[in-house]
Parts: C-alpha cells; sequence; structure tokens
C-alpha cells in the first residue's frame, strides 16, 4: 500500500494537534447557552466550519453561534490549550528523515503557520496545503494533485494521513491514505481503500513493515 511513497501529506486538525478537542468545547459550549445538545457524531460528520449549520438553527442564530466560537478559537489564548496528539512529534520527527512532508490542511494557512511555530514543526515541512489552496478545500481532487505537483511525483506517491473524511477525499487523486480515525471521527464510515491505524505511533511501523513485505 505504501510503497513507493515520496511525499508524506498530514491532516493537523485532530491528527498531530488537540485542535478538533478545543473546536468542539467551544462550540458544544455555545450551544449549550440555546439550550441545545451537541455530540460527537455530528461534529464529525459535518466538520469544524460546518456542523453548526446542520442543527436546525435559523440562519441568523446559527451565525452568530459560529461567530462567537471563531472569535475564541481564534484567539491567543487557544495556545494556552494547544496539545500534540499523543506521538506526533516523534512520529513527524523521525519520518521527516525518510519522506518530504506536506501539511494537508482546510485550515486558513496564517493559523497553520501559527501552529507550526508554536509547536516547533516548521522544519520538518516544505510545503503548506491550506483551506484557500483551492475551492472547496480537500473535497476537491485537485488539493492533492496541486501538493503532488509541487513536489513534482504523481499523488500515487502520495500518502494522505489524516483523521476525517475530508481526508479521504485524497482517494480520488490517486493518493494512498491512511486514517487515525479521532475520539470524532470514529463515528464516521471510510471508504474500505483507507487503511486504519488506531493511533499515530504505530504509523512508523506500519509503513517499514509494509514496504518491507513488497520487497
Amino acid at each position: 500500500m505504501t510503497d513507493g511513497v515520496k511525499v508524506i501529506i498530514f491532516d493537523i486538525d485532530g491528527t498531530l494537534l488537540n485542535t478538533d478537542e478545543l473546536y468542539f468545547q467551544l462550540l458544544k459550549h455555545e450551544l449549550g447557552k440555546l439550550n441545545i445538545s451537541f455530540n460527537e457524531k455530528q461534529y464529525a460528520l459535518y466538520g469544524l466550519d460546518d456542523a453548526v449549520f446542520h442543527l436546525g438553527l435559523d440562519k441568523k442564530t446559527a451565525q452568530r453561534v459560529r461567530d462567537n466560537v471563531l472569535k475564541n478559537y481564534y484567539n491567543d489564548k487557544i495556545f494556552d490549550k494547544l496539545r500534540f496528539k499523543k506521538g506526533a512529534y516523534s512520529v513527524i520527527s523521525s519520518l521527516a528523515k525518510q519522506y518530504k512532508l506536506a501539511i494537508g490542511s482546510g485550515e486558513k494557512i496564517k493559523q497553520i503557520k501559527r501552529y507550526l511555530k508554536h509547536q516547533n514543526l516548521n522544519q520538518y515541512f516544505q510545503f503548506i496545503g491550506h483551506g484557500g489552496l483551492v475551492l472547496n478545500r480537500k473535497s476537491n481532487p485537485d488539493y492533492f494533485r496541486h501538493i503532488a505537483k509541487f513536489f513534482k511525483v504523481k499523488p500515487e506517491e502520495c500518502l494522505m494521513v489524516g483523521d476525517s473524511l475530508f481526508d479521504a477525499h485524497a482517494i480520488g487523486a490517486g493518493c494512498r491514505v491512511i486514517i487515525i480515525p479521532s475520539k470524532f471521527t470514529k463515528h464516521c464510515v471510510f471508504n474500505k481503500k483507507c487503511v486504519i491505524l488506531s493511533n499515530i505511533k504505530k504509523l512508523p511501523l506500519f509503513l517499514k513493515n509494509t514496504n518491507k513485505n513488497l520487497h
């Protein structure tokens, strides 16, 4: 499955960092003010930005909730709670010695750069894929083709590592995909072409064993 991989593309929200949990708590808090229940499955299916618009709220209320969440999320105080997913930093630093690495996120590029700087990750990634890279972000296969083109490799030589249904869209571009479900996205049903790993610490060994068995 990973034979011939030259570039590994990492999602950042929920895969490398705990930003999914931080955003979920902020959204849950705002909805709680309206006595609206909100669960992990709803969050997983609709994503960071769009979940609030699938709860039956009138448009004005939904927008107000989202604006309040974003105001608190895009705030320097959020960095006090920012953490790596367990094992993520050691995996990144190790794989960077063997592969070219890229970020593949739907987040704003300014925020991604803040994440990377704060967590001392800048030196590991040669390319930052962000929400403005192409229309419709990771739902558009051209997102992943764009990254492959930057590295001058074929999409099938790229491996996308993420946690969500959005990351699985890389299959449409011809990339290989590994999904590491979070506490949220464990509720999702993924394309059968995706390889599912229980945690990111298993990624290096999986890559090593798969390549060994293919040679």
